[in-house]
């Protein structure tokens, strides 16, 4: 495939990021610009794994650290009561509060694993488990707290 499709794909992505972002103020916009920095590194690790692009181990580190730290910062996203439009969020994050920091926790804490993982890894099947248990840590959080798209 040519990079002039490529790069189409990438800018039609980033227009869509940018409109579902339109209207965001405050901690909601930073939030929404957090989520979009992990799914952005979720995707970059993901085709070195999946063989589209030459497994880089420091890249995959670096990416790695960059989702332990939004974890960490996540529940500091989310005051309650911001529910702002065109926020995601479901007003249930507060209600389960618990559930909701356990679930940044444990993505603080497998994107960690997967950081060591990396910095260790030999090739890109050797951060495969890692990768997948921070992708369950997104999953879970979207099917509890975020309206369905």
């Amino acid at each position: 495939m040519s990079r002039f499709p490529l790069a189409i794909i990438a800018l039609a992505a980033s227009c869509a990021a940018a409109l579902a972002h339109t209207g965001a103020m405050g901690v909601v916009k930073e939030r929404m610009e957090a989520m979009k920095q992990l799914g952005d590194g979720m995707k970059a690790i993901a085709v070195m794994v999946k063989g589209e692009v030459e497994f880089d181990a420091g890249a995959a580190e670096v990416t790695a650290r960059m989702i332990e730290r939004h974890g960490r910062e996540m529940p500091g996203l989310f005051p309650e009561g911001s529910l702002d439009k065109p926020t995601e969020a479901l007003p249930v994050i507060w209600a389960r509060w618990d559930d909701f920091t356990g679930i940044a926790k444990k993505m603080e804490t497998d994107a960690l694993a997967l950081a060591e993982a990396a910095k260790a890894a030999s090739s890109a099947q050797d951060i495969v488990p890692h990768l997948t248990e921070v992708g369950n840590s997104c999953k879970a959080c979207h099917q509890e707290f975020r309206l369905a798209k």
